[in-house]
């Protein structure tokens, strides 16, 4: 009964696949507050994959989110279909997951960053 539950309430939110370069740093680097949920996540606007491991969400254009994976999801940055896993409109560390192109990935971490902490995170600009 309990995992029926959880089933049914979990849903699914399509991410716009982008395009662009994704960015190595660490998978050590944490930057940001740790958290344990993103609430609203239906609302989000945008999304970068940093690398295989590391994701930034962007959640109503204001609030930009680290998802750090437990291991590596290889294709993340060329996948066509990538959506996120979520229960009542909220995407928690250690439960959800994103699934590239069916792949599923869990999510082991969550850090809400700031916009110094962003620009650190894309690296140097490219003229």
């Amino acid at each position: 009964m309990k995992q029926t539950l959880r089933r049914s309430l979990c849903a699914t939110v399509l991410l716009t696949v982008t395009t662009g370069s994704t960015f190595a740093l660490p998978p050590a680097e944490h930057p940001g507050e740790a958290v344990r949920s993103i609430p609203g996540a239906q609302r989000i606007s945008d999304w970068n994959a940093l690398d295989n491991q590391r994701v930034l969400v962007n959640v109503n254009a204001t609030d930009t989110y680290l998802l750090t994976l437990k291991q590596q999801c290889h294709g993340l940055g060329w996948a066509q279909n990538v959506t996120v896993t979520m229960s009542n409109n909220t995407i928690w560390a250690g439960f959800d997951a994103i699934k590239a192109d069916g792949l599923q990935c869990p999510i082991d971490r969550i850090n809400r960053v700031s916009a110094t902490e962003l620009l650190q995170l894309q690296g140097p600009a490219k003229d």
